[in-house]
């Protein structure tokens, strides 16, 4: 970053803005560390890299724009950069798969400063070398308005895993590998009480909207299971009541039913929301990034999945259970019983 005068005379950093593309594609990619069997890094038209044998490969892809995805005073840089990685993750981690290689696409516009790119970047790369993943190249333009990420990740895992939303059938339990709500809570807060964004008690609310950790390590114990026993799963990142539809649409027949007294709420969100005036489990529901798995087992291999968890000091939670119907979702609240509409952002709807 250069300097300047201000109007006294005193040094001041002055913002330096993005000149020339391929000097900030240099610049943002030198940092990242090569992972994997990578035959031709980063600097040619393409990247190519070895296949595991025996392993099947997953392709996804995250697109984020800004006040649409982020905001500039909700989330900083780095933690922009860390978000826009986590998505992809999350969605390897539903299918059970390790994260390995990733290429980003970003859209900049001329009030983002290259500190400021770095910061994003930098929070890609913590998260990169947290999982060992390699960046493999990307793109670059100009945009007059808004910053846009968009990441396609690469993932590997066996051949004979199949984690599919088609999986639930009748008699199936759902379950969830972590509490839900907290995401929504600590943007709802960001955005309408700022003011409590300090409050030590509300920490965990904004780590988890801000800096997400996806379930990989959950979805790889899910992995190894379904190679013995049929699973459904999905990653929370539209709510519970849109990832459970979308089970529940894809598999033959089914409609799920949520035990509203079984959802896994922290004490935070509880606190948050009845200060706030607010139903917690609206949060939980319709909310989202969460980023945690639910999906759907037989009874039968329940206490081996909770066992298995257990062992691994992780967290699940049976919510619910799978019965025949037709694509639909019921909430249970004691002795009320309410079909729950499929919520969640969309990004066509006019309403």
């Amino acid at each position: 970053m250069s300097t300047d005068k201000d109007e006294k005379g005193h040094t001041k950093e002055k913002d330096e803005h993005i000149q020339d593309e391929f000097t900030f594609i240099a610049d943002m990619s030198a940092p990242f560390q090569t992972y994997g069997d990578v035959l031709v890094p980063l600097g040619d038209d393409a990247a190519v890299y070895r296949p595991t044998n025996g392993k099947g490969q997953i392709v996804c892809v995250d697109t984020m724009v800004e006040d649409i995805h982020f905001a500039r005073h909700t989330m900083s840089p780095q933690q922009i950069g860390h978000k826009a990685l986590a998505a992809n993750i999350s969605d390897i981690a539903a299918m059970g798969g390790i994260p390995t290689y990733f290429v980003i696409a970003v859209t900049v516009p001329q009030t983002w400063t290259m500190e400021e790119m770095r910061d994003i970047y930098r929070g890609m790369r913590t998260l990169a070398d947290e999982y060992r993943i390699g960046l493999l190249g990307g793109d670059t333009t100009s945009n007059p308005h808004q910053l846009v990420i968009s990441i396609t990740a690469i993932g590997e895992v066996e051949e004979d895993v199949s984690l599919l939303r088609s999986n639930a059938r009748p008699g199936d339990l759902v379950f969830l590998t972590g509490s839900v709500g907290n995401s929504a809570a600590g943007l709802d807060l960001l955005l309408r009480h700022p003011e409590k964004k300090d409050h030590a008690s509300y920490l965990g609310l904004l780590q988890a909207h801000q800096q997400p950790q996806p379930h990989v390590e959950q979805g790889r114990l899910l992995a190894q299971l379904s190679q013995e026993v049929r699973l459904s799963l999905n990653d929370v990142s539209d709510g519970i009541a849109s990832e459970t539809h979308e089970i529940a649409q894809q598999s033959a027949q089914v409609d799920i039913v949520l035990n509203k007294q079984d959802m896994p709420l922290d004490s935070e969100l509880i606190t948050y929301a009845q200060e706030v005036g607010k139903d917690p489990y609206d949060f939980a529901l319709n909310g989202g990034e969460d980023f945690v798995l639910v999906g759907t087992v037989p009874p039968s291999a329940w206490s081996t999945l909770e066992a298995q968890f257990r062992a691994h000091d992780l967290s699940i939670f049976s919510i619910g259970h799978v019965q025949e119907g037709q694509g639909d979702v019921w909430l249970i609240d004691g002795q009320h019983k309410r079909k729950l509409n499929k919520s969640g952002y969309n990004h066509f709807s006019t309403e």
